[in-house]
């Protein structure tokens, strides 16, 4: 019989996994996953050695962290602490969240799943940055929905949030970035800024490409000051550096820079396809990351199954980064809108009961 110890299929590529110890699954999850990029059984094998030791270090260091002496007791009944907030806008915030053995794990790119109360929903947030020595992660959260606008109200400093899985998904390939371009817009900002550190502290010359709707609403411009060689910034009302979409900024990038190696957006859909119309022409490399609707975050559900190159992925074992010129985003957004009704609805009842709620 052949040694497949470990491995397993997804279609036509080789993953890694191994199973979580049941006292650890509220941090890391039911298991531990990974694609080896490879359809050669052979070449998986060879790789899957380093993974598997790397995947027990971490089971180890999480064991150690529940264990300790000095352990934060991350996995508590009364779940994560929320260590810090701040609202960057009325229907923008960030938290910052205690969770130790998460924050030594966490890689620019991934995501975690959080329920923010015991009978709350599931939901996907990318790691907007993360503090090892600190033991902290950080989210940045938009209130569109019911589930965020209740988080809006119900998490503050000292608060909790009931269950935080993670790190999810495949961790950014940055190592070898040459000339980036990294362009967020809206809530992708925030969700770039890690690939933005980690390039430049890889060696790589990073542009920024920030899109925001106004000055008011612009954030985080220190910080990425701190890690891009050039920073643009565009305002959809031109009261701050171009006035347009991130497109502008892209274009003036390209014009500028002859040398781009790659482009790396996050944000809504239809930024990122027009992000990867936007150098098409031009060839250059275009990854984007996707957020569709997701519910376990394991590959079980397909619920965040998109369409690249023609082929079915999940977003959530696969990604959440695809080549951007191969992503259908029609598909996609179709997708998005599949329970928009259900989604209203279940808004108006929550808006409902806060009303109940505070009438005499």
């Amino acid at each position: 019989m052949s040694d497949t110890r470990y491995l397993f299929k997804r279609g036509k590529t080789w993953w890694v996994k191994i199973s979580v110890p049941p006292s650890l699954r509220p941090a890391l999850g039911y298991d531990l996953r990974r694609s080896l990029r490879t359809q050669d059984l052979e070449t998986a094998r060879q790789a899957r050695s380093q993974v598997v030791a790397e995947f027990r270090e971490r089971i180890a260091r999480a064991r150690r962290e529940l264990d300790g002496p000095t352990d934060p007791k991350p996995v508590q009944a009364d779940g994560y602490q929320i260590t810090a907030r701040e609202d960057f806008s009325d229907v923008t915030y960030l938290l910052e969240l205690s969770h130790p053995m998460l924050a030594e794990a966490a890689q620019p790119g991934q995501f975690v799943l959080v329920i923010s109360h015991e009978h709350g929903e599931r939901i996907p947030l990318t790691i907007a940055d993360f503090d090892r020595e600190a033991g902290t992660i950080t989210l940045v959260v938009q209130a569109v929905g019911k589930t965020t606008r209740e988080m809006q109200q119900r998490c503050v400093a000292g608060s909790t949030l009931h269950s935080v899985v993670g790190p999810m998904g495949i961790p950014s390939q940055l190592e070898n970035a040459g000339k980036t371009v990294f362009v967020g817009g809206g809530l992708g900002v925030a969700s770039i800024y890690p690939q933005v550190r980690a390039a430049q502290e890889a060696g790589a010359y990073v542009i920024g490409v920030v899109g925001f709707r106004n000055r008011e609403l612009i954030f985080w411009e220190d910080k990425f000051n701190r890690y891009c060689d050039q920073l643009i910034i565009c305002t959809d009302d031109g009261s701050a550096g171009i006035h347009g979409l991130v497109t502008k900024g892209i274009e003036a990038a390209i014009e500028e820079h002859e040398d781009i190696a790659e482009l790396v957006a996050i944000g809504p859909p239809i930024m990122m396809r027009a992000c990867a119309e936007a150098t098409r022409p031009h060839g250059i490399k275009t990854t984007v990351s996707l957020n569709p609707i997701m519910v376990d975050g394991t590959g079980m559900c397909g619920g965040c199954r998109v369409i690249v190159g023609g082929e079915m992925k999940f977003a959530c074992v696969d990604g959440p980064e695809f080549d951007g010129h191969q992503v259908d985003f029609d598909h996609l957004m179709g997708r998005l809108r599949r329970f928009i009704e259900q989604e209203k609805q279940a808004l108006e009842t929550w808006a409902e009961g806060l009303t109940g709620a505070a009438a005499p």
